[in-house]
């Protein structure tokens, strides 16, 4: 069975008549699973799922996740789900919505009127080396031209040295102006030589416009030699990607066994169940030697401490998934300060 791929969360109320409806670039079949006040919008997994499969195969559905969440976005708040979130079925979903509904509705309302506005920052790379080449002392320059080859290689670090530091006072400048009027920012490297800084923004629509003026200082501050490119509104990918934990549901009996629990033991049951049995199981905490090492176990034929509390650590892992479902990834960034 392929499951069901989920896109996006959305408050259920903000789900219409014909939001879904068949479209160019929209996958076909979606549908909305509802429980806990949230529409999870889903569609028929490929084959195997998406995990592991290069970047020209996971385009199509990159593309396709885009224009399910354009299209919700045009009527309000969304929360992407990471690409490639599967789900056995429909009452996992629901499982997810009802069990994740505290963290879900904590992201709403931490996001609610604010959307994701992408910014990238490029320079002329070749005029900013020949302003810098002006700051490095004129011996080393004169040497460098006459093709002494120690020179050259002085040269040529010092000036990688300059233009590094000079990114790093226009990401950091950047990163301050843009900081005191968006709600939230993260600052990343560029992947691109001509890339000064790349900037995702969490503005709302007062912000949005504030975001605008800052650039148009910036401009001025720095004599036109920045180019400066925004994209959005997006869905706040950066900020707020719903991560789904959940595993099938076959694997639920076996999880409660490894633990010793009947079956739907609440959370604190599953955290001391997994405590108890970790005081002997894990490496740091019992003394090489003691009965029940690997060594004695394999000539045993038994499985050994260290696989035991790989089994154990695992079961935890799975029952506290279904106690909390989803987690929110905001993306790591450089300090925008």
């Amino acid at each position: 069975m392929s499951g069901l791929l989920v896109f996006a969360i959305v408050p259920a109320d903000r789900i219409e008549p014909g939001l879904l409806a068949p479209a160019e670039g929209l996958p076909p079949g979606l549908e909305t699973v509802v429980a806990a006040g949230f529409a999870a919008i889903v569609g028929t997994a490929p084959e195997g799922g998406l995990k592991g499969r290069d970047r020209g195969s996971l385009l199509p559905w990159l593309l396709a996740s885009q224009k399910v969440i354009e299209r919700l976005m045009a009527r309000g708040p969304v929360l992407p789900a990471a690409l490639g979130s599967v789900l056995e079925d429909e009452s996992r979903v629901r499982h997810m919505l009802v069990c994740g509904q505290a963290a879900l509705a904590a992201a709403f309302e931490t996001l609610n009127g604010c959307w994701q506005t992408d910014l990238s920052v490029r320079w002329d790379l070749s005029r900013t080396v020949a302003h810098l080449m002006t700051e490095l002392p004129p011996g080393l320059r004169a040497a460098a031209e006459t093709g002494d080859e120690t020179a050259r290689r002085s040269l040529g670090a010092a000036l990688a040295g300059l233009v590094a530091g000079e990114r790093r006072r226009i990401q950091s400048r950047i990163g301050a102006v843009l900081g005191a009027v968006a709600r939230d920012l993260i600052v990343s490297d560029p992947v691109e030589p001509e890339g000064v800084v790349g900037v995702a923004l969490l503005v709302d629509a007062p912000a949005s416009a504030q975001v605008d003026a800052a650039l148009d200082r910036l401009d001025g501050e720095f004599e036109g030699r920045l180019t400066f490119r925004l994209v959005g509104p997006l869905a706040p990918y950066s900020f707020a990607t719903v991560q789904i934990h959940l595993g099938p549901a076959a694997g639920l009996a076996g999880a409660h066994a490894e633990l010793g629990l009947e079956a739907g033991a609440p959370l604190e049951a599953v955290k001391a169940a997994y405590h108890r049995l970790i005081v002997g199981l894990h490496p740091d905490l019992v003394p090489h030697g003691s009965p029940g090492d690997d060594a004695d176990d394999a000539a045993s034929g038994k499985g050994g401490r260290a696989a035991r509390f790989a089994a154990v650590t695992a079961a935890y892992r799975t029952l506290q998934a279904e106690h909390a479902p989803v987690s929110l990834r905001r993306q790591d960034g450089l300090s925008p300060g």
